[in-house]
C-alpha cells in the first residue's frame, strides 16, 4: 500500500505541481516584461536616427506590421516612426480583444515562434518593448539583449489597453493543468494499474489492490458526483484568485501599494479555499470508488 500511495502522490500531485511552478514562473516573467513596457517611453524618430551607440534602457513602439525581412525580422511602424524588430530567439505573443480584462475565463496570450508569422497580413497591430541595438548596416532596431528581454505582442482591440490586458490575462487558467499533467497522469494511471493487479492476484492484499485501482481511475471521475460539486467550487475560486492576482499587478503599476497588498491577500485566501475544495472532491470520489469496487471486484 505505501508504494501505491507514493506513486499516486508523485504522478498525480508532485509532477503536475512542478509543471505548475514552471508555468507560473514563465508567465510571471512575461508579466514583469509587460510591466516594464508600461513604464517605458515611446521611441521616436530622433532616437532611431541618433548617431553613435544606441540609447540604453527599455523603449516601446506601438504600431502595425509593415513588412517581413527574412525569416526572423519584421518592420513595425505608426504615423510617426518605423523600426525593425529582430525576432531571433524571441517568442511572439498573440493577445485577443477582451473589452473586460478581468472577466472570468479570459485566455492567456498564445505563444508562437517567428517562423510561424509569415501568414500575418500587413496592418496587424504590434507592440514591441525592449532594448535598442545597432547592426552592421547602421540602423537602430529592437533586439533582445542579455540584460533586457524583448517583448513582442501581436494584438487585437484598443492599442491603449493592450499592456493592461496582457498583464491581467498573462497567467495560466488553472496552474494544475499544464504541459506536464497529461504525461504524468498517464504514467501514474499505468503504474497504478500494474501495482493494483499485482496486489489483487494475492488474496492477502485485496484492500491495497482496490485502493490502487480506485486511485488509477480517480482522474476520470472529476465530472462525477459527489466530487463534481467541490471541483466546480475549486474552478470558480481559482478563477477569482486569478482575477485578484491580476488586479494586484495593475495596482502595483499604478503605485497603489495598499490596493495591491489587499488584492494579493485576497488571491491567497481564494487559492487556499480552492485547494481545500479540490482536496475534498478528490477524497470523496476516491472513497466512493473504493466502495463501488468492493462490490464489483471479487
Amino acid at each position: 500500500m505505501p508504494a501505491i500511495v507514493l506513486v499516486a502522490l508523485f504522478f498525480y500531485g508532485i509532477l503536475p505541481l512542478v509543471g505548475a511552478w514552471r508555468g507560473r514562473r514563465s508567465w510571471a516573467h512575461f508579466r514583469e516584461n509587460t510591466l516594464n513596457a508600461l513604464r517605458a517611453p515611446e521611441v521616436d524618430f530622433s532616437v532611431l536616427q541618433a548617431e553613435g551607440p544606441p540609447p540604453t534602457g527599455t523603449w516601446r513602439l506601438t504600431g502595425t506590421l509593415e513588412a517581413f525581412e527574412g525569416s526572423d525580422r519584421l518592420w513595425v511602424g505608426n504615423d510617426r516612426v518605423s523600426a525593425a524588430v529582430s525576432l531571433r530567439g524571441v517568442p511572439v505573443y498573440f493577445l485577443d480583444d477582451h473589452p473586460e480584462p478581468f472577466a472570468l475565463g479570459v485566455e492567456p496570450p498564445r505563444k508562437a515562434e517567428a517562423a510561424s508569422l509569415g501568414a500575418l497580413p500587413e496592418g496587424t497591430q504590434f507592440l514591441v518593448s525592449g532594448a535598442l541595438a545597432r547592426d552592421v548596416r547602421g540602423p537602430v532596431h529592437f533586439a533582445s539583449r542579455p540584460e533586457t528581454d524583448l517583448l513582442v505582442i501581436a494584438f487585437e482591440g484598443d492599442s491603449s489597453t493592450v499592456l493592461q490586458r496582457a498583464v491581467s490575462s498573462g497567467r495560466p487558467m488553472i496552474d494544475h493543468w499544464n504541459a506536464w499533467t497529461p504525461v504524468s497522469v498517464g504514467l501514474g494511471f499505468l503504474l497504478l494499474l500494474v501495482l493494483s493487479y499485482a496486489d489483487l492476484r494475492s488474496t492477502g492484499h485485496r484492500e491495497s489492490g482496490l485502493l490502487g485501482l480506485a486511485l488509477a481511475l480517480l482522474p476520470s471521475t472529476f465530472f462525477l458526483p459527489p466530487g463534481i460539486v467541490f471541483f466546480y467550487g475549486f474552478a470558480r475560486l481559482w478563477a477569482r484568485a486569478r482575477e485578484s492576482r491580476a488586479r494586484s499587478d495593475l495596482a502595483r503599476v499604478q503605485a497603489d501599494s495598499r490596493r495591491a497588498t489587499w488584492e494579493a491577500g485576497r488571491a491567497r485566501r481564494r487559492e487556499l479555499a480552492s485547494q481545500g475544495a479540490l482536496f475534498m472532491g478528490i477524497v470523496l470520489n476516491a472513497a466512493l470508488l473504493v466502495s463501488v469496487l468492493r462490490l464489483w471486484v471479487p
